[in-house]
């Protein structure tokens, strides 16, 4: 006995190792008591019970090392989602596939996320492992290969990652075949379309991938199908051609398939019905091999959208993919990616079904660009499909054209502005930088620049008009200036009649300059030299030469000048020697008034403007060169 205090404490082992340590004692203790009993040696046995003793103790040891491992059913840490709806269905004797009913891309990407799959037995709590040969756990699924009635029953299967766990429960349902026409206990049901080419679809064509050299075929109440004039190419979908009422029953796909290097079966029944009651084609609405452009960087959206015209149940499913490289990809279904596609949305209408699945880019980049991302469309009736190009967007003129043309705008409308404001200061300055662009006065038969007329009537009340004339505007236009002019009065020979002084004169010179004040010309006195001054008349009404009104003074009542120069000044306005004009913006005073013999810069400056010409164009003939 004390030999043996070492077995029974032996050190922990896997479940899996413990098992198999199991099977190789049981195999040594069936050895021993066969080698026993043909000893006929007294020592041979007392030998075969001693190692039968032993053999009991390390079986006992290893039985408690694989019961210490055991992970408890249920954790607290994982969430669990209860019984799922769908169930397994199977016979005795097939092999029956059991599914995780967890949808694993809800909870995080499978293809970039760490995780295992742990599979546990309701019954008794315990983990499912691989060590009966007749169990295979394959990713998200457990293969029974020769499903029992007594593994029939309630399946936990357990999700974990690094930092969740998740579980839910799933049932197996094991029934033995009593129907005498081939017709398996549990069925699933399907519709065909009458007096059209339908399909039946065999559930089982989702493990197609999963078995080596699969095959699989249909049959009808225990007849085996083949394919002729009514049933197409027997594969994972049956073709009836031109359905009628006859092809309803119940169908059963068998599939043969190569697995652990053993062949095997297993089956599906289908209830067929035959529905009055048919689904179109799908349309696709839209995209139609549509090209849209994008700036680099911005979200985008696009549904897939088409119309099912009919009455029936809706067996539409619709993708998104792109050509990457000749190769066609799926787009994820994952919305966490930077490009995924949206569940499908269907809505019922008055003629059928209006189906909506979107494409989703949360930035397009570069290499968006110029890939064909296709939305695929497919139902028992046949498939359509439409595409869409991503290219980058032409650049943005709108707003480079509308700063141009709101630049242009500004520059014409300041240069407008300053033209108005600053128009005698720019056309002095041209003449005095570009005096040869100007036609010169030499050779036009006149004499003087201005003819300077002022009323002379009554004393005292043309004495303002008279210094003015006689003295201001000599100094600043013929001392400053050059300008020559004949002043009436200064230039006239003694003893000439005043109505033959004013008609030469004026005929001798390029402008008529008509001094005035607020009294000078406003009396009936004055209105009547003005009248009787025929030259000046003439000058005044006819328009015959350029006249300038110089007004001294404040005219305040208008309608007292006499009407020839009231339509002048109606016309053209008169230079106001008595007014300033404001020097800052901020000055709320009014126009500041100066006396009549001391006017401002700018009166003098619009003077200037109104005098000819006098340019360089004969001295210098720029085209000569």
């Amino acid at each position: 006995m004390p030999s043996l205090l070492p077995v029974l404490a032996p050190p922990v082992q896997t479940e899996v190792e413990a098992n198999s340590e199991i099977h190789k004692l049981e195999k040594n203790t069936r050895r021993v008591f066969t080698e026993g009993n043909h000893d006929a040696l007294g020592t041979t046995v007392d030998m075969g019970r001693s190692s039968l003793i032993f053999l009991v103790a390390v079986l006992w040891a290893a039985e408690c090392g694989v019961i210490s491992t055991k992970e408890p059913l249920g954790s607290g840490s994982c969430k669990d989602f209860k019984q799922a709806f769908d169930r397994t269905f199977s016979i005795p004797g097939e092999v029956a596939i059991m599914e995780c009913p967890l949808l694993l891309h809800y909870f995080f990407d499978p293809a970039e996320t760490m995780y295992n799959v742990t599979w546990y037995d309701e019954r008794t709590g315990s983990e499912i492992t691989e060590l009966e040969q007749s169990i295979m756990l394959k990713k998200t699924q457990v293969w029974f290969f020769n499903v029992t009635l007594q593994q029939q029953g309630k399946y936990t299967c357990v999700v974990r990652t690094v930092n969740e766990c998740y579980k839910q429960a799933t049932e197996l349902v094991v029934t033995e075949m009593t129907s005498e026409n081939c017709v398996r206990p549990q069925r699933g049901l399907q519709r065909l379309n009458i007096h059209v080419n339908d399909l039946l679809a065999c559930p089982l064509r989702k493990y197609l991938a999963s078995v080596d050299s699969p095959s699989i075929q249909w049959y009808k109440n225990c007849e085996l199908l083949q394919e002729d004039e009514k049933f197409g190419p027997n594969k994972d979908m049956l073709n009836i051609i031109k359905v009628n009422h006859d092809d309803a029953g119940f169908y059963t796909c068998k599939m043969t398939f190569r697995l652990a290097g053993v062949i095997r079966e297993m089956a599906e029944t289908i209830e067929c019905e035959v529905k009055e009651e048919q689904l179109m084609k799908p349309r696709m609405i839209e995209p139609i091999n549509e090209i849209i452009k994008l700036e680099r960087g911005s979200s985008f959206r696009k549904d897939c959208v088409i119309e099912v015209q009919g009455k029936g149940i809706s067996t539409v499913d619709m993708i998104w993919t792109v050509l990457l490289e000749s190769d066609e990809e799926l787009i994820s279904r994952n919305t966490s990616h930077r490009i995924h596609q949206e569940p499908m949305k269907e809505s019922r209408t008055e003629d059928g079904y209006h189906v909506v699945r979107t494409l989703s880019l949360s930035a397009v980049s570069e290499e968006d660009f110029y890939l064909n991302f296709t939305c695929v469309v497919f139902s028992t009736r046949g498939h359509s499909s439409g595409q869409i190009t991503l290219v980058p967007a032409d650049p943005n003129l709108l707003l480079p054209l509308g700063l141009l043309l709101g630049s242009v705008a500004l520059l014409f409308v300041t240069g407008v502005l300053l033209c108005t404001i600053f128009k005698v200061e720019l056309a002095l300055w041209v003449r005095t930088v570009f005096p040869f662009i100007y036609k010169t006065t030499d050779g036009d038969g006149k004499q003087y620049d201005a003819y300077i007329a002022y009323p002379r009537v009554l004393e005292g009340s043309s004495e303002k008009a008279e210094i003015f004339a006689m003295s201001t505007l000599p100094q600043v236009l013929e001392g400053q200036y050059g300008y020559k002019l004949f002043i009436l009065g200064r230039d006239g020979l003694p003893g000439e009649a005043v109505v033959d002084v004013v008609q030469d004169a004026l005929s001798r010179c390029r402008r008529l300059l008509l001094l005035y004040t607020a009294s000078s010309l406003c009396s009936p006195e004055a209105q009547e030299w003005a009248e009787q001054q025929t030259g000046l008349y003439c000058a005044l009404v006819e328009n015959s030469m350029s006249v300038v009104l110089l007004e001294l003074e404040e005219i305040r009542d208008p309608l007292r000048l006499p009407h020839s120069v009231r339509l002048l000044k109606d016309k053209q306005g008169a230079l106001q020697a008595w007014k300033r004009r404001k020097r800052w913006a901020f000055w709320d005073g009014k126009s500041e008034r100066v006396t009549s013999l001391e006017p401002s810069a700018r009166f003098w400056r619009e003077v200037r403007y109104h005098m000819p010409v006098r340019g360089k164009a004969k001295q210098r003939n720029w085209f000569s060169f």
